[in-house]
């Protein structure tokens, strides 16, 4: 049996990444608690015949039915609802609807899991067909740690199992005999887990009807089964009540250990998946920074001397400017137009690895997770009960991610710089023909050293025009090139922000969750002193 430390648990719920779960767990516990009564519930799929025996088991009370309680043929039962008789507080819940795919299905297939977790005995109301698509959930209730006595099985509407006892109640009884070791083996029940097989209502005689009489099924009671039930339920005596609570406890705490705990492993198995895509990007970005840089550089370094070369080659006081202001642009054109290319092709390079990181089925979960941070919309109120509370896990991590991004700058603040950074990009990429226009600037430097022809230190003054020329066209290139390997620099960061901007609060939350797994694993493997 899994003896688990309770305080311990609920104060590991209150110390999850995000937030507190103890609360939600505790709240339902308490209410849980305050019952001085034994708490019997009855559980099972919607069409099994809870309400219709619950109404029996009131009426045989002499007890009234309540306004809550319908009988039909449809899902009727939405909450979980309960009934004084015999003593017992016994609770009808919803029906629950293994592999539904409406909220609704879902929802009360939760509240019905709930309240199983939460009682002192357990009734698993079957038809005569026994378990089918519900095997599985109901092997999970039978293997839970139910003390001696404090976990039966009901299968109801026995009449409807293909042989009428009113035609003779040996077959009837044979027949209640293997379905009962049929049942027995399915779910290897032990002789301690009490089965009745029981009639509720026979043949469908008193219907929906709820303002009726004990008499109303005194033709039937030789053989409907349910004397054996109501005794059942009268046996169960307040002295045992300690001690069933106890159980319920360990039970209830345990259940929500492991569930909260399968919860956190899958978020952290995801939020593993989406730190991993936001690395990804900071890679990305590294290295295409490093290239475009890489790049900056060798155009810088080919730009050093080059106009100076030019001026020695076809320098000539006495000449005219055309010939090395030609030169001189045809230089730079040159330089420009081999330096540009491989910003062209960086440029292509970025925009196919970010369609392919686009491609990665690990990119429509990590663009959901971001498209939840920037909407700020708040998370729906997860169902009620244990499965409901483990649900809002998930919104509590995408609360504190959120937190986590916004302390260093806002989400909003981030996505508007980039999209700035965007709008720009294409101003000056693709413009090669115009990229150096160098004619006004060298002629005005010819045109003043033509001024100073008559100056005494001639010497001098060519060097100077010349260091002029060279210092200008050199600026002017920088000035042209600069704002091409800033175009580039703004689209590797916008292609990447959505992942380098996450990286950091990523690899910060799986560590959160790491550190709570670990911790409620060591829970589950330590027994209270």
């Amino acid at each position: 049996m899994t003896v688990v430390d309770i305080e311990a648990v609920r104060d590991w719920l209150g110390r999850l990444p995000g937030g507190s779960l103890a609360g939600r767990y505790g709240a339902d516990w308490d209410a849980f608690e305050k019952h001085d009564k034994p708490v019997v519930t009855l559980f099972g799929s919607y069409d099994t015949g809870k309400s219709s025996l619950l109404r029996r088991l009131i009426v045989d009370s002499g007890g009234t039915v309540p306004a809550w309680l319908t009988i039909s043929a449809r899902h009727e039962t939405f909450e979980v609802n309960a009934a004084e008789v015999a003593g017992c507080v016994v609770r009808d819940t919803p029906g629950f609807s293994v592999g539904a795919s409406d909220l609704r299905g879902q929802n009360n297939t939760d509240r019905a899991t709930a309240a199983v977790g939460l009682t002192d005995v357990g009734v698993v109301v079957l038809t005569s067909q026994l378990a089918t698509a519900e095997r599985g959930l109901l092997q999970q209730v039978f293997t839970r740690d139910w003390p001696a006595g404090a976990l039966w099985v009901v299968i109801s509407r026995f009449d409807e199992a293909g042989i009428n006892p009113e035609y003779g109640l040996d077959p009837y009884r044979a027949l209640i005999e293997r379905k009962t070791g049929e049942l027995r083996t399915m779910f290897a029940l032990d002789v301690r887990t009490r089965i009745f097989v029981v009639a509720p209502d026979p043949f469908g005689l008193a219907g929906s009807y709820t303002d009726l009489g004990p008499e109303t099924w005194d033709a039937y009671r030789s053989w409907d089964g349910m004397k054996d039930l109501q005794d059942a339920l009268a046996t169960v005596s307040p002295s045992e009540l300690p001690g069933l609570r106890q159980a319920a406890g360990q039970r209830y705490w345990a259940a929500v250990l492991d569930e909260a705990l399968t919860e956190l492993r899958t978020q952290l198995a995801d939020y593993t998946a989406r730190a991993e895509v936001a690395t990804g990007g900071l890679h990305r970005r590294r290295a295409s920074e490093n290239e475009l840089d890489a790049i900056d550089r060798a155009a810088r370094a080919g730009l050093d001397g080059l106009v100076e070369e030019v001026l020695r080659q076809s320098w000539n006081p006495a000449g005219g400017v055309d010939e090395p202001q030609a030169e001189i642009q045809r230089a730079l054109d040159e330089w420009f137009k081999k330096h540009e290319v491989r910003l062209q092709r960086l440029r292509q390079s970025i925009r196919k690895s970010t369609e392919r990181d686009r491609a990665h089925p690990s990119w429509d979960d990590f663009a959901s997770l971001v498209a939840s941070l920037e909407s700020g919309d708040a998370a729906p109120e997860p169902a009620g009960g244990v499965a409901g509370r483990v649900e809002s896990v998930g919104p509590m991590l995408v609360g504190v991610l959120k937190a986590m991004t916004d302390a260093a700058e806002p989400l909003t603040s981030k996505r508007t710089r980039t999209a700035k950074a965007a709008e720009g990009l294409g101003r000056h990429l693709g413009t090669v023909e115009a990229a150096i226009p160098l004619v006004v600037y060298v002629a005005k430097i010819f045109d003043d050293f033509r001024a100073d022809r008559a100056r005494v230190d001639q010497e001098r003054a060519v060097a100077e025009k010349r260091q002029e020329l060279v210092d200008a066209c050199t600026r002017r290139a920088l000035d042209t090139w600069q704002p091409y390997v800033d175009e580039v620099r703004d689209e590797i960061i916008a292609e990447t922000s959505d992942r380098v901007d996450l990286d950091a609060s990523l690899h910060r939350l799986v560590e959160q969750l790491r550190e709570a797994v670990a911790e409620g694993e060591r829970l589950l493997s330590v027994t209270p002193s």
